[in-house]
């Protein structure tokens, strides 16, 4: 009974009062003082909470359990707030940093995501585009205005290789640009929906990217292989497509709202700003903390007041931007490769975070039902947390004897066994897998192999690669995979119930027997969590008691839910499961 699960479990499906339902609806299922679990209030949760944390049993006993983690987080939400613990600082503070965290969020679906609707016809539109490719030049600017330039003279005839060598930024522009190649599902949204709308030998209006501003020029397309029928994953499609419209339109308003706030960017000293950084260096080359020289970036005093951005009567000066720029960690800092908009996304956030913050305070979404239903639930597990740390998990003490004598006890339980990492294709047909196996065999890259020839979308999307398996999870595949000697090895095709399958061994983990030294952390987490489950107990049967529970058994029958079980919960994937 660990509070981590059970809050995981409930930490949304605070129940809410409710009007004009049913006999049945306001049935109880349990009750004490002036708190109650309705049937109502019981369906709702169990539908919305994650399957992960149902319980693995189902029928009656299942909906037993889960009454049964309804109404302990009730019952220690009651004794936190009888103790005062919603005015506890570190609640206080916790519901501080999730207001700043969910309110903006909460506010944007709102303007954006519930207004969103997906036609049948957009759908299909993406499931056509699903794995086409398209080759494109492209010219890039540090402006909008030399993208309308740039964009201008195409529309006055002038050719594409001409305008990019006179307009584009990019390194490739004096010869004319060199050919790209993009898949669809590998660009931001913005960037893909209009490429793959431009038919081959057009070109698009600007678009603004995290490099700056680009027209793209689609020089040919090639079209992607469906192996599923479009009846099988259309809801998949429309999944994705609104995700892909709600950053589109996300993108929209919050260019809207900085439009409203006056944000300008003053781009010749944006310039100034881009020719001090540093040439880039690669991630892996980061410098330690202690051995840079601040400040980082060098500037002639006679500069350092000069507005980079400016927004709601305030501005950001290129000092400013020299000391932000230092206290970053070498990841987040600007560099050359995004040339000007690198340093308007560096500079971007803090300032959204202001006008968020504005925007929010002044929409009233707190007052939202929904939304004050999440903050009610989201501070009951705040105080629900500091109880449990106070009550039970400061006062559990774990000794070095018992952790000696559980690892003596328990030594079947620190061996790992041997794990294999595969590489898989599975075809329709033992000609097709015949012919993948040759393509492994001369060489070419597995990902290539399984893009090719395999129906297996989870581990093409994985570069057909797995994840670790051991002996005895997918009996279909044990007899062959660990029959493989060394890493590389490449099985013949065989028969599996779902087609055709080879198998390539991609990383083999050596079966593993952990010391005591080693076991340790695990055992002294093991044990300290058990004994926080007994305390725990021992506390709820209390403050049952003190509340004095009623458990309405009786009103389960009264329950209408679509049974679900933990043990249904998605499990990751294994070669061929």
């Amino acid at each position: 009974m660990r509070v981590g699960r059970l809050l995981l479990a409930l930490g949304l499906c605070t129940p809410v009062a409710l009007t004009g339902c049913s006999k049945r609806e306001n049935a109880k299922l349990a009750e004490f003082k002036d708190h109650a679990i309705t049937v109502q209030e019981f369906e709702k949760a169990y539908t919305k909470v994650d399957v992960a944390y149902l319980p693995k049993a189902t029928g009656e006993e299942g909906l037993k359990e889960f009454l049964t983690t309804m109404l302990n987080k009730e019952v220690m939400a009651a004794k936190a707030d009888e103790l005062g613990y919603d005015k506890d600082p570190s609640v206080a503070q916790a519901m501080e940093s999730f207001r700043k965290m969910s309110l903006p969020i909460a506010y944007l679906k709102r303007e954006v995501a519930d207004n969103l609707t997906v036609t049948d016809e957009e759908v299909r539109r993406h499931y056509d585009n699903k794995g086409a490719s398209v080759s494109l030049k492209q010219i890039l600017t540090d402006t909008e205005e030399e993208a309308t330039a740039a964009y201008d003279a195409l529309q006055g005839g002038l050719d594409f290789e001409s305008a990019c060598r006179q307009y584009s930024k990019t390194e490739d522009a004096a010869s004319g640009g060199i050919v790209l190649n993009a898949t669809y599902g590998s660009l931001v949204p913005d960037i893909q929906q209009k490429m793959f709308a431009t038919a081959v030998g057009e070109y698009t209006e600007p678009i603004l990217t995290a490099y700056g501003w680009v027209i793209i020029k689609v020089v040919s397309r090639t079209e992607g292989r469906h192996p599923q029928p479009f009846e099988t994953v259309k809801d998949q499609m429309r999944t994705e497509i609104k995700q892909s419209k709600e950053a589109v339109e996300l993108n929209k308003f919050t260019d809207k709202l900085r439009d409203d706030y006056g944000v300008v960017w003053n781009y010749d000293n944006l310039m100034l700003v881009f020719n001090a950084l540093p040439p880039d260096r690669p991630f892996e080359e980061a410098p330690a903390r202690d051995q840079e020289v601040y400040p980082l970036l060098y500037f002639d005093a006679i500069d350092l007041d000069k507005p980079l951005v400016n927004y709601q009567g305030k501005s950001i000066a290129i000092k400013d931007f020299s000391d932000i720029y230092d206290q970053a960690s070498f990841y987040e800092r600007p560099r050359r490769d995004f040339r000007l908009g690198g340093i308007r996304g560096f500079l971007t956030p803090p300032i959204m975070n202001e006008i968020s913050a504005d925007v929010v305070r002044k929409s009233d979404i707190e007052k939202d039902p929904e939304v004050a239903d999440v903050l009610r639930a989201k501070k009951e597990e705040f105080m629900i947390n500091a109880l449990y740390e106070d009550m039970v998990n400061q006062k559990t003490v774990v000794t070095q004897e018992q952790q000696q004598a559980y690892y003596n006890d328990n030594h079947e339980m620190f061996r790992t066994p041997e794990k294999r990492q595969f590489g898989v294709i599975l075809a329709g047909d033992m000609e097709t897998a015949q012919k993948a196996r040759q393509e492994l065999r001369s060489g070419k890259p597995l990902a290539t192999v399984a893009n090719a020839y395999s129906i297996d979308e989870e581990t093409v999307a994985n570069g057909g690669v797995t994840n670790f398996v051991t002996n005895g999870e997918n009996a279909e595949i044990d007899a062959v995979g660990f029959g493989l000697k060394r890493v590389g090895d490449i099985s013949e095709p065989f028969q599996t119930s779902r087609g055709w399958m080879v198998l390539r061994l991609v990383e083999l983990q050596e079966a593993k027997f952990f010391s005591y030294d080693e076991a340790l952390p695990g055992i002294e987490g093991r044990l300290k969590n058990e004994a926080n489950d007994k305390k725990l107990k021992e506390l709820l049967d209390k403050w049952k008691e003190e509340f004095g529970v009623v458990i309405h058994d009786d009103n389960l029958k009264k329950v209408h839910v679509t049974e679900r079980s933990a043990a249904e919960a998605p499990k990751p994937a294994n070669a061929g499961g």
